[in-house]
C-alpha cells in the first residue's frame, strides 16, 4: 500500500536526520567519561578509526531520540530550580586520570544544593539526569537503584579535576572537594526521567507512578578507579594490534540479559544498538587495514 503524502514528508524528514547522523559518525576517538557504558570492543575498533558498518535507520528517529535527553535534562534543571533547588556548575567541564595517567574528558550536568528545609537538605551532590524508556524506568524505580554504568559516570564526574576556563577560581580541584557555604557533600545523585507514561500494574487496578524519580548514592575512590581501568585497556589493545574477543551475552557491557530458560541474551549485539555490529560480527569486512587483517584475514 502507497503511504499517504503525509506519511512520505515525515519519511523524508526522519531519512534527512539519518543521513546527517551517518555522515556525522562518532568522530575520531578519544577518552570520554560518558564512554563508560560502552563495549570494549567497539571502542576498541572506534580507537582504529574503523567508521560504522550499520548506519541508523530513518525511521528510529536516533537524533530525536537523541535530543530528548537533552530537552529532558533543561527541564528536569528547570524543574528543581523552580521547586527552589539551586543547580550550579552546570556543564562544567572536568577530567579524569586512568590508572596509566591517560586524560578523560567529560562534562557534568550540574551540582545539586538541597535546601536545609528539604529531604536531604544541607547536602550537595553531583547530579546526571537519564531520560529512561518504560523498561529502564521500571526497573530503576522498582530496584530504587541506578544503572550500574550511570552509578560508574557520576562517580567518576566526582573524582575528577575541574578543567574549565570559565571556573579559574576552582580550576584544578578535585569535583568532590568543592566548597559550598553550609553544604556538604552527599555523594551522586540520579535523576531517571520516564519518556513513556509510567504505570504500574494492568487493566482496571494500573496506577500512574511518578514521573520522575531521584537516587543518590555514596562514592567509593577505590572502586572508581577500578571503573577507569577500562581506558587503559583501550589504549593497550591499540599499541600491541589488538582487538578484544566479542563479549559474553551475559557481559552487562552488552546489556546482557537472562531469559527465561535461564540463557543470556546480548540486547546490545544487534545491528539496531551497534553501528560496528557487521564488522564485530565478522560479517561485513573492514575498512581499516589494522582491523582487516585482525578480524578478517587471519
Amino acid at each position: 500500500v502507497m503511504p499517504s503524502e503525509a506519511a512520505q514528508l515525515s519519511e523524508h524528514v526522519l531519512e534527512v536526520a539519518a543521513k546527517k547522523m551517518s555522515d556525522r559518525g562518532d568522530g575520531n576517538y578519544y577518552h570520554r567519561v560518558s564512554a563508560i557504558s560502552r563495549c570494549l570492543r567497539d571502542m576498541v575498533l572506534h580507537a582504529y578509526a574503523e567508521p560504522w558498518s550499520n548506519e541508523p535507520q530513518a525511521k528510529w528517529g536516533d537524533t530525536y531520540r537523541f535530543n530528548q535527553g537533552h530537552d529532558v535534562e533543561d527541564r528536569v534543571i528547570k524543574g528543581l530550580q523552580d521547586a527552589g533547588v539551586v543547580v550550579s556548575c552546570q556543564q562544567l567541564k572536568v577530567q579524569a586520570t586512568s590508572p596509566m595517567g591517560k586524560p578523560i574528558s567529560g562534562h557534568i550536568d550540574g551540582i545539586v544544593l538541597v535546601p536545609h528545609h528539604l529531604p536531604l537538605g544541607g547536602k550537595w551532590f553531583l547530579m546526571d539526569v537519564k531520560s529512561a524508556g518504560a523498561f529502564a524506568y521500571k526497573t530503576v524505580l522498582e530496584k530504587d537503584k541506578p544503572k550500574l554504568d550511570n552509578m560508574r559516570q557520576v562517580s567518576i564526574y566526582t573524582q575528577s579535576i575541574v578543567n574549565d576556563d570559565n571556573y579559574p577560581e576552582v580550576k584544578g580541584i578535585k569535583v568532590c572537594d568543592l566548597e559550598f557555604d553550609d553544604y556538604e557533600f552527599g555523594g551522586g545523585m540520579l535523576c531517571y526521567f520516564s519518556l513513556d507514561r509510567p504505570v504500574k500494574g494492568y487493566g482496571p487496578s494500573r496506577e500512574d507512578q511518578p514521573k520522575m524519580h531521584f537516587i543518590t548514592f555514596d562514592v567509593d575512590p577505590h572502586e572508581v578507579e577500578m571503573y577507569l581501568d577500562v581506558f587503559d585497556e583501550v589504549d593497550i589493545h591499540k599499541r600491541e594490534g589488538t582487538i578484544p574477543s566479542i563479549p559474553s551475552p551475559s557481559d552487562e557491557m552488552v546489556w546482557g540479559r537472562q531469559q527465561k530458560d535461564g540463557s543470556y541474551k546480548a540486547i546490545r549485539c544487534n545491528p539496531r544498538w551497534c553501528r560496528r555490529y557487521d564488522v564485530c560480527q565478522g560479517i561485513e569486512k573492514p575498512i581499516q587495514n589494522e582491523v582487516r587483517e585482525l578480524l578478517w584475514e587471519r
